[in-house]
Order: C-alpha cells, then sequence, then structure tokens
C-alpha cells in the first residue's frame, strides 16, 4: 500500500508526496544479502521514504544505515528481530536503544546461542560429508549474526542445492539430516529485552502459524504491535490480524521482510505499512517511557 498525502505548494499550487513505509528488511549484519548503505541505496530507488533495519538479534547495522539513509533523506527506524524457541515466535522491537549496554549484552547472548546452534548444524552436515566451516559463512564480514540461511547460501555457493528454500526443505528445517534445536530465547524474553531499552515489541509475520490464543497470551506480557501487512499474508490474514489489533489495541504494523537479492525474500516496494504506524508506535514509546 503506497500512502499519499496533499502539502500546499506556492502560488496556490499543490505537491503531491508519497510515503512509502517499510519496517521490515534485513542486512549483511544478519541473513540479508545487501550491506546495511547499499540496503538504503535499493529503498531509494524503490520509492521507499521510511525504512526499519531489524536484523537478528543485532542493531551492528544501524550505524552504517543511518548515514547513508541521511544523504539519501530516508528516514530511519532503528529495530531488531529477535527469534524465539516459542512456537515460531519473532518479536520485532522498533525504535530500541542501541546504545544501552544491557540490550548489546543480551543480543550478544543470543547471537553466542544462535553461533552454537550453527556449530551443531555444521557438524551434522559433516557427517554427511559437506564440509563448511563459519569463516565460509561470514564471507569476510566478522560481524554477521550467523543463521541457517548463511548454511542455505554456502550449499547453494556448492551447488548442492539451488535456492535457499531447497537447502531448508532437504537439510535445515525440523525433521531433516542437519537440523538443530533453537536457541534458548522466549518470546516473553524477547519482548522484556525490547521494553528493557525503550523499545516497542511487535509481533513479526503472525500469518506463520500464531494463533489469537498466542497472540492475546503476548499481549497480556507487554506486546504493543502486530504485523498485519506482510508479503505472505492473504486478504483474510489481513482482515483477521487487523480486527485483532482491535480487538487487542495493538498497533498495525507492515513490512517487507526482504533479505536481498537471491535470498527468496525480495518483496521490498510491494508492502507498506499504514500512514499512521510510525506516529502510534512513537505515541506507545512516549507512554510507556515518559
Amino acid at each position: 500500500m503506497t500512502i499519499l498525502f496533499w502539502i500546499p505548494a506556492f502560488a496556490g499550487m499543490t505537491i503531491i508526496k508519497y510515503m512509502k513505509i517499510d519496517l521490515h528488511t534485513h542486512s549483511t549484519y544478519s541473513d540479508g544479502t545487501l550491506d546495511p548503505a547499499k540496503l538504503m541505496e535499493k529503498a531509494h530507488s524503490l520509492g521507499i521514504t521510511h525504512i526499519a533495519l531489524c536484523d537478528h538479534d543485532s542493531t551492528e547495522g544501524l550505524q552504517q544505515a543511518r548515514a547513508k539513509a541521511l544523504e539519501l533523506t530516508l528516514t530511519l527506524v532503528p529495530a531488531v528481530e529477535i527469534n524465539t524457541e516459542t512456537n515460531n515466535i519473532h518479536v520485532l522491537g522498533y525504535y530500541v536503544d542501541e546504545n544501552d549496554i544491557n540490550f548489546i549484552n543480551a543480543l550478544k547472548k543470543n547471537r553466542d546461542s544462535r553461533e552454537r546452534r550453527i556449530e551443531v548444524i555444521l557438524g551434522k552436515l559433516s557427517e554427511l560429508g559437506i564440509q563448511i566451516t563459519k569463516e565460509e559463512l561470514r564471507e569476510g564480514n566478522r560481524e554477521t549474526s550467523l543463521g541457517r540461511p548463511h548454511v542455505a547460501d554456502a550449499l547453494m555457493r556448492k551447488k548442492i542445492v539451488s535456492t535457499r528454500q531447497e537447502a531448508f526443505e532437504k537439510f535445515l528445517t525440523k525433521g531433516r539430516p542437519a537440523y538443530a534445536p533453537h536457541n534458548d530465547t522466549t518470546a516473553i524474553g524477547a519482548i522484556e529485552t525490547i521494553l528493557a531499552c525503550k523499545g516497542i515489541p511487535v509481533l513479526a509475520h503472525p500469518g506463520f502459524s500464531q494463533q489469537e490464543e498466542t497472540i492475546q497470551w503476548l499481549t497480556s506480557k507487554g506486546l504493543q504491535g502486530i504485523e498485519v501487512h506482510y508479503p505472505t499474508h492473504s486478504t483474510q490474514q489481513i482482515k483477521k490480524f487487523s480486527e485483532l489489533a482491535v480487538k487487542y489495541n495493538l498497533v498495525v504494523t507492515g513490512g517487507s521482510d526482504y533479505h536481498g537479492p537471491g535470498s527468496g525474500h525480495e518483496a521490498m516496494g510491494t508492502i507498506s505499512a499504514p500512514e499512521n504506524t510510525l506516529d502510534e508506535l512513537l505515541k506507545r514509546k512516549q507512554k510507556l517511557f515518559s
């Protein structure tokens, strides 16, 4: 959805100003394929005006993204995505304080847990005769927060699979030979981590099997928003989650979950959050932390 509004101009003329708001993107600091600066350039080329960088368990790319966003006159929202072990729940955090030492330490703990998981996965692949090192996964970017997509990309480079999806289906999902259990971060822990650094916790892509009971439970623990507008959400799901947002007083957000070229998540420019989303998130921040 593209938002447009009218602003007055000189001599009685009127100018149309467009807003496109993408509140879910990833860079090479987690499992995206573009570095933060190139991600901002891509967003600008698609007419995005407001963007959130939500790398998994990392805010390390925000400084580079902020510099490029300023150059391009993009509005950057500091954000993060925290994966959890709870029923495939991911929690987005908006307007986080990336300099909060406790928040930094919590994210590092999560990244360390992800790293241990990757080591188990690489060990299982080795038993299958597929040798991959962590250095190969990082491809020179030591700040990368490793995840299964990096393993999928390595399998692609070795011509063992053709796509990330094939890698997951053959090796990396539950029940497949190289699967390893998730980290020990809980959904409640993720919400608490985001709130502790004065961020606004939002449920990511609820269409991935999240039911009303789960949304109600998370709201009782401090959840403030829900990602209604998402590339794979059907019209029926958008209607359902919009109604639940009203019912449980949650901010409606939206984003493309863009991971860059070749990632299989390339819907940037096709999804926009509602016009009032950022205002509503900031109102929540003021209400909670003023």
